[in-house]
């Protein structure tokens, strides 16, 4: 007997330590691998567009050359020949393509027929080509895509375009008025740009490995360490395992991050050091052009302290660029601040200007001699800096991508932890962690599971509760719709950053509404139709059970975020929302619906509590990668992205969740009953003061100022001042932290306290406080101190809002669930006017001053508040 209590005992720890393993592995594979794409997606932008810049300078310098050609409506006047000038542009960028980083090598010569560099007139016609098949003919090969480039790269803000197998990149040429004459157009083959990255990935991917070895190793050795008293007790510490592995993979993706940053940082200055030997080369050649063909010395070349601000202009990488003599005697020197002619200037100018030019360092200088034509003999030199500060920014954006990814890493980390102790809970006595995986995967069951949904449908309510109360109640987790619940919301709101800003892409005139009016349009029919499903939702759940409303909604959803890619207009855009909001409040309510059904009186309100978690770390991880996948690829990619994620809750829905889809029937205590509310008792509910003070001073003001400034002001305000996506994603990530980590901090205190009013009060002040900042500050700081405030004042509000509505004596009258749930549909209401009201005061005043006018308005309704619910203990039913 003790020998075969022995043996189970071990077969135990055996499976508790198999499943451990193999699920902490996939757990860490899993989140690891969110780090890594993201990470590097995040540096391949930087490091592309650093690749780019060096044929940028060809191109800027192409641009400057073309300000001396008479370029007329019909061509070029005098009978100008381009050409030359064309080719020399061309072999430019081959030399670049050959010179920098091996890129030549990695691509075949067919490939250098895509390299060309053409002139486009007012119309988009070519003028001029070093490609001969779009001359006088119809665009061709990769110029199909240049006019579709034209219009797209003003609405975007891009400095290229990538286009099938090319990148285009375009430069305006002005005439001497100003007026734009003609478009340069480059385009480099994505090859030579994807050569110089692989450099950078190959380093990155070694680490990645090694890192990843080492953590599976360590990973391996905590759960073979399982103490056997956890065994024997049938329950082992899941905190002390959490913890432990937790800290394993968190520092796993710190030190992948740390790695990534740092050979960013060595590549990032190579690149750089490359593109100020290639501006100072092109400077240099065209000294020594003009020294022998033309008899001009160099230090008599007209306006060359110009031509250097000029250069330093277009290469904000540079701080400064100066020209000596043989003697190292200063004859030029510009930089971002100043240029000077040291030969026409007074000592005392030269001394000046010295001293604020950076101490000579080696790894961020490059200096090139210039050579007499004839003899080659020394006669100067010219030497350019690279501006620290230019680089410690770009080292600041990467770490901020950085921090973001971590943070949304962890998240991520957090819910597959979660899902992965559920399935290591499940059957203990099983030996592989994958066996639960196979019965959940098993089609036949999830057929059967369809068709018992699809005769549920085809019986009448009285026998399908019958037919119910025959079975028995399935033994079901409410945790199980967490994970459901955090990818619908990651889905849904990986678009929240953006909206507005593809509305205005999309925009053409309806209805004759202004254009701001329109951009928020869309973000307020979608909320209108999530108030209006969430009520529906309600109803279908309580008749028909929670899994049809949620897989119909998670349809709705992601098809409506399909259209959204797809939406060719405005009109169609704005009823794609609508689609997707209203799937998205079906889906929302349902999921309440399952923790409900599936939880007990004593566990139901943790059950809530637990499904909120996931909701509030799904929009935070969706809005922020959605802004920086939308940085990277376009808008519509990332609709594309949320629609694959929410057809995936689906499926997890069908794997996981099948033995909850049935009717309510033996669910439902015998006790319950419908409660017929009488007239009056909703009417002196509707009537209170109380109540009317927490809707029309507290409820409805709060609504529109969330929303409004975070799906609609916030996205358009930092888009206009040129914030990144990227940057407006961690912006309002700062709101989501303050509901995850310090609303249930400030629900402690406001639970304990009898006077829930004032948190109310302090809740709507820090509300206002957040829109007068604006009238500080200005700019991204003021962006995020506003989120900042605003997410302290919803911790607060929302809070204490629905404890303070449940103390009164009328809540108590028609019902805690009702009278919640009229107070929460005014709260819906205050949503969709959110991007109304904003969009009109920012037509009506300007954007700062309607921002405090609102603050203004908002404290009012505070201190209205505060009036209108004095002596309210009279009110209260304890």
């Amino acid at each position: 007997m003790k020998e075969k209590n022995l043996h189970g005992l071990m077969t135990m720890k055996k499976s508790i330590t198999y499943r451990l393993i193999a699920g902490s592995i996939l757990l860490f594979t899993f989140a690891f691998g969110v780090n890594v794409i993201l990470n590097s997606s995040a540096v391949d932008k930087l490091c592309e567009e650093a690749i780019l810049s060096q044929y940028q300078i060809i191109g800027q310098n192409f641009q400057r050359s073309l300000r001396k050609v008479p370029i007329t409506q019909d061509g070029f006047s005098g009978g100008y020949d381009i050409q030359p000038l064309l080719n020399k542009t061309r072999n430019q960028l081959l030399m670049v393509t050959d010179t920098t980083n091996g890129g030549a090598s990695l691509v075949s010569k067919e490939k250098e027929s895509l390299i060309t560099v053409s002139l486009l007139g007012a119309d988009h016609e070519t003028l001029a080509s070093t490609d001969p098949s779009v001359l006088n003919t119809e665009i061709k090969h990769h110029h199909q895509a240049v006019i579709a480039f034209l219009n797209k790269i003003e609405a975007e803000k891009a400095s290229f375009y990538r286009s099938n197998d090319v990148y285009l990149v375009k430069y305006p040429s002005n005439d001497d008025e100003g007026h734009l004459n003609a478009t340069i157009v480059i385009s480099i083959p994505i090859g030579y740009v994807q050569a110089n990255k692989n450099i950078l990935i190959h380093q990155d991917f070694l680490s990645l490995i090694l890192i990843l070895l080492l953590g599976i190793i360590l990973l391996v050795l905590i759960c073979k360490n399982i103490k056997d008293a956890d065994c024997r007790h049938h329950a082992f510490s899941k905190t002390r395992i959490s913890l432990l592995l937790f800290s394993v993979i968190l520092s796993a993706q710190i030190a992948f991050t740390a790695v990534t940053i740092i050979t960013f940082t060595d590549q990032y200055l190579v690149m750089n050091k490359d593109k100020a030997r290639l501006l100072v080369g092109l400077l240099k050649d065209k000294i020594e052009l003009n020294t022998s063909n033309r008899g001009v010395f160099y230090t008599h070349l007209p306006n060359t302290e110009l031509i250097l601000k000029e250069i330093l202009a277009d290469s904000p990488e540079l701080s400064d660029i100066s020209i000596f003599d043989y003697k190292w005697h200063p004859l030029y020197i510009a930089t971002d601040q100043k240029a000077l002619n040291c030969l026409a200037a007074t000592t005392v100018q030269v001394e000046n200007i010295k001293k604020t030019l950076p101490e000579w360092d080696p790894a961020y200088n490059v200096r090139l001699t210039i050579t007499n034509g004839n003899d080659k003999t020394i006669q100067g030199y010219i030497s350019a800096n690279i501006s620290k500060p230019a680089l410690y920014d770009r080292l600041i954006e990467i770490a901020l991508d950085s921090i973001t990814i971590l943070v949304i890493s962890i998240l991520f980390l957090v819910e597959m932890m979660i899902f992965i102790f559920h399935i290591v809970d499940e059957k203990k006595d099983s030996y592989s962690f994958f066996d639960a995986f196979k019965k959940r995967l098993n089609l036949n069951t999830i057929k059967q599971t369809i068709k018992r949904i699809t005769a549920h449908n085809r019986t009448s309510q009285d026998q399908a509760t019958t037919a119910a109360s025959m079975e028995p109640r399935p033994d079901i987790h409410y945790g199980l719709m967490r994970p459901a619940a955090f990818l619908l919301l990651f889905g849904y709101d990986i678009s929240m950053s953006f909206l507005p800003l593809h509305t205005e892409k999309l925009y053409s005139p309806i209805f004759g509404l202004s254009k701001d009016v329109i951009m928020g349009l869309p973000i307020s029919v979608e909320l209108f139709f999530v108030g209006v499903c969430i009520l529906v939702s309600g109803i279908w759940l309580d008749k028909r059970g929670w899994h049809e409303p949620f897989i119909t909604g998670l349809a709705m959803a992601a098809l409506g975020t399909l259209y959204s890619w797809g939406a060719p207009d405005v009109m169609n855009f704005i009823v794609s929302r609508a689609i997707t909001g209203s799937g998205y409040g079906l889906a929302l309510m349902a999921s309440q619906g399952f923790v409900i059904e599936y939880s007990d009186a004593r566990s139901k309100a943790q059950g809530l509590a637990y499904l909120f978690a996931g909701i509030y770390a799904g929009s935070l991880c969706g809005g922020a990668t959605g802004a920086m996948l939308a940085d990277r690829y376009a808008y519509s990619s990332v609709f594309f992205t949320g629609a694959l994620i929410l057809f995936m809750v689906i499926v997890y829905s069908f794997i996981f969740m099948r033995d909850g889809m049935r009717k309510p029937g033996s669910y439902k205590k015998p006790s319950q009953q419908t409660v017929v509310v009488p007239n009056k008792t909703l009417t002196r509910f509707l009537s209170n003061r109380i109540v009317i003070a927490l809707v029309f001073f507290s409820s409805l003001p709060a609504a529109i100022a969330v929303v409004g400034f975070l799906n609609y002001f916030s996205p358009i305000y930092l888009n206009r001042i040129g914030a990144s996506q990227s940057t407006i994603g961690r912006v309002l990530m700062i709101y989501g932290i303050c509901l995850i980590y310090i609303g249930p901090l400030v629900s402690r205190y406001v639970d304990a306290s009898n006077k829930k009013r004032l948190y109310i009060f302090i809740g709507c002040a820090l509300g206002s406080i957040a829109f007068l900042t604006f009238n500080v500050i200005e700019g991204i700081i003021a962006a995020a101190v506003s989120m900042l405030l605003l997410g302290l004042s919803s911790s607060f509000v929302l809070a204490s809002q629905s404890a303070y509505t449940l103390r009164l004596k009328v809540t108590e009258e028609l019902g805690a669930g009702k009278s919640i749930g009229i107070f929460r549909s005014t709260s819906r209401g205050g949503q969709v006017l959110g991007p109304i009201v904003f969009s009109w005061l920012i037509v009506s005043t300007n954007i700062e001053q309607g921002i405090t006018y609102f603050g203004l308005a908002y404290f009012a309704s505070a201190i209205l508040f505060l009036v209108f619910t004095v002596r309210d203990q009279q009110q209260m039913a304890f």
